[in-house]
């Protein structure tokens, strides 16, 4: 019986295919490098509003879901914490069953304030540990200078002094923490995986040379995850085989492509259609799929991520959609639909938060035009914007 892990290759997936005669007993999690199991396919949170969050988790965990994606800056890991705990509590499920995910925020990049943003999450979501905690983004930031700036604070745009996590400068750009490097981060990050109050580390929003940094001067712990955007139009393939060699598992965010996007209609760099003039899971290929298998787009999408290898995590808040988008363990993708899909890996990245780009450690620096001038944020133009 073929098992589809993070291991197997595009070519090998469609080569085989056509042998699988039960697609439900393939693998639904994938080992990590401390030899945990991570569900492939887990519920993000991010753009999720506290007031209906408690709510979707919940449902996901009863639909089946064990993975659950979290961060400070999206203002609502303390609704998450009361749903877990209702769960566990009655008894629905076990917490080590669960693999609960969490993210270092830009603002604590400081050594001495790493510890310290982690449990304020733990707090927040009722837990003596995550299973899994990366650094969000490269780039730290400011935090008043002082103390650590965590979620009560402020989830929005303010000036520095106010320790919001998103700190902006006298003249209303982002402010950055350039004497502050992700290196010095890591190795804050590798002392709580030997406290226990995190089983593994890893990166978010990383580029691959940065990545490949933190590869090579780590001390004693190596990322086991790394998160980062990828959807059809925009696959990764490089970056998914450097980190498949290296032993880390690519988990994608924004998985369906993120039409919710904020900034959608705001006018600036990361607004609009992508190229093709499609959003993704409005794509004419992607819908004649679903139609011809009796399935939905989303489906169609996250059976893709799983036939290439390695995670991804999609963002709902609706329960039925949150039931619908796991049933994705009893049907397959043709070698030819792979390959259409395949075909529609146009470079479209849509988060790429231009705003930050004046920072040394921005990541997407060649994703921009030459003749870019940094904006000012506006509402919508970071996770947590108001």
């Amino acid at each position: 019986m073929l098992l589809i892990t993070d291991e197997v290759t595009t070519e090998s997936i469609n080569y085989l295919l056509p042998e699988l005669q039960d697609v439900g007993m393939e693998e639904r999690t994938v080992r990590l490098r401390n030899g945990a199991q991570m569900p492939r396919i887990g519920l993000g949170t991010w753009k999720s509003p506290a007031e209906v969050t408690k709510q979707a988790v919940q449902a996901a965990v009863r639909a089946g879901y064990r993975l659950i994606d979290c961060a400070n800056d999206y203002d609502n890991e303390h609704v998450i914490g009361e749903a877990l705990k209702e769960l566990l509590d009655q008894g629905e499920v076990k917490r080590e069953e669960l693999f609960i995910q969490a993210k270092l925020w830009n603002s604590n990049h400081r050594p001495e304030h790493v510890r310290p943003d982690l449990e304020a999450t733990l707090k927040d979501l009722q837990l003596d540990y995550v299973d899994s905690f990366v650094i969000h983004w490269p780039m730290a930031v400011p935090s008043s200078g002082q103390k650590v700036a965590l979620r009560p604070d402020g989830c929005y745009p303010a000036h520095f002094s106010q320790g919001t996590l998103f700190p902006l400068d006298d003249e209303g750009y982002y402010a950055s923490d350039d004497a502050s490097h992700f290196i010095e981060t890591w190795y804050a990050m590798e002392d709580l995986v030997d406290e226990g109050l995190t089983k593994s580390i890893g990166l978010s929003n990383f580029n691959m040379k940065q990545v490949r940094e933190v590869l090579e001067k780590a001390k004693k712990h190596l990322p086991s995850v790394v998160q980062n955007e990828s959807h059809p139009y925009l696959q990764e393939r490089d970056f998914r085989a450097f980190c498949r060699i290296n032993g880390i598992v690519f988990q994608a965010y924004s998985a369906l492509g993120s039409a919710d996007r904020p900034w959608r209609h705001t006018g600036s760099i990361t607004s609009g259609a992508p190229s093709t003039g499609h959003e993704v899971l409005d794509h004419p290929i992607l819908r004649d799929i679903a139609q011809r298998l009796g399935r939905s787009v989303a489906h169609v999408v996250l059976r893709w991520h799983l036939q290439i290898g390695g995670a991804a995590v999609c963002k709902s808040v609706t329960p039925s959609r949150i039931q619908e988008n796991i049933k994705l363990w009893d049907f397959a993708l043709a070698p030819e639909d792979m390959d259409q899909i395949s075909n529609l890996n146009v470079g479209w990245r849509h988060l790429l938060w231009a705003e930050t780009s004046m920072h040394n450690d921005y990541p997407f620096k060649d994703w921009l035009p030459s003749d870019y001038k940094l904006e000012k944020p506006s509402a919508g133009s970071t996770a947590g914007a108001k």
